[in-house]
C-alpha cells in the first residue's frame, strides 16, 4: 500500500460521524476533511489540483449550496475538473443528475461496508 499512501483524498461531508468513519476506513490515504461548501472551496483552492479524489456528500445544511452545486463548480474549474468525484447520498433520486454532472460513482448511504469502500476507492484511483 505504499503507493496508495501518497494519494490525497478530500472528503466533504457535514456529518462528523461520517467523516470519522471514512477517515478510519481510508486511513491508508492522505485525507483532508471539509464540512461545508465554503470549507470545501477553500481547501480545493489551497491544495489546488493536488487531490487524487473527492468524496462528496450531496446534502448540506444550507439548501442554497448543495453537493450537486459543488460538483458543478468543481467540473467547471479548469484546475479541478479532472479530479474524479465520488458522490454519496441517501437521496437516490439525485444519482442521475450527479452522474450527468461528472461524478464517477454514486454511493447510496448508508454504505458502511469498509472493504467495499476501500475496493471502490482503490478502483477509482487506479
Amino acid at each position: 500500500m505504499g503507493d496508495q499512501a501518497k494519494k490525497k483524498i478530500l472528503i466533504v461531508d457535514d456529518a462528523e460521524v461520517n467523516q470519522m468513519l471514512l477517515s478510519r476506513i481510508l486511513e491508508a490515504y492522505e485525507l483532508v476533511n471539509a464540512y461545508n461548501w465554503d470549507d470545501a472551496v477553500e481547501k480545493l483552492h489551497t491544495h489546488g489540483g493536488s487531490f487524487d479524489l473527492i468524496i462528496l456528500d450531496l446534502i448540506f445544511p444550507d439548501p442554497e449550496k448543495t453537493g450537486l452545486d459543488l460538483l458543478e463548480y468543481i467540473k467547471a474549474d479548469d484546475t479541478l475538473k479532472d479530479i474524479p468525484v465520488i458522490v454519496m447520498s441517501a437521496q437516490v433520486h439525485l444519482e442521475k443528475r450527479a452522474m450527468e454532472l461528472g461524478a464517477v460513482e454514486f454511493w447510496k448511504k448508508p454504505f458502511w461496508n469498509a472493504q467495499e469502500v476501500q475496493n471502490r476507492v482503490a478502483k477509482v484511483l487506479g
